[in-house]
């Protein structure tokens, strides 16, 4: 899977992001050719999306638009043509904050986000709470003994 950043991102973030799309890759059997934008924003940015997205009037870690309604439809997907899995936006500050918070350093919160994120991308939601812990679990536990 290719990751497509937008804004900055230190190569040390990148390695470490790159490390948690491949584990998510595996685990969902995606295709090396399908990508996904991150973008990374403000909290004013980021407050002004979930607003106008979700009606919730505050700044988060991530906001996740996805362009298939799950991980059958992009299964479905011929595996050897570039498809766009859809955008993620994340907020710098927000997941500084975090971090500190889960005694995490910036790059792991950021894998952490990243992973929350492609989860919603492929189909999992709030309202499919379980599934979506219980992905976040096992792929967090490898990435983190691996990274």
């Amino acid at each position: 899977m290719i990751i497509l950043l937008n804004g900055y991102f230190y190569n040390h973030e990148k390695i470490k992001v790159s490390i948690a799309v491949n584990e998510f890759s595996k685990k969902f059997n995606i295709s090396k050719n399908f990508y996904f934008s991150v973008h990374s924003i403000n909290e004013d940015e980021s407050k002004k999306i979930n607003k106008k997205t979700f009606n919730k009037n505050f700044p988060t870690d991530v906001l996740s638009f996805p362009l298939y309604n799950n991980i059958d439809s992009i299964n479905n997907l011929d595996k050897n043509m570039s498809e766009d899995m859809g955008d993620m936006f994340v907020c710098r500050n927000v997941i500084k904050k975090n971090a500190k918070i889960y005694n995490k350093d910036f790059s792991e919160e950021l894998q952490y986000i990243v992973i929350h994120g492609l989860l919603h991308l492929i189909g999992y939601s709030h309202k499919k709470n379980d599934k979506l812990k219980i992905y976040e679990e096992e792929l967090m536990k490898r990435i983190w003994n691996e990274s």
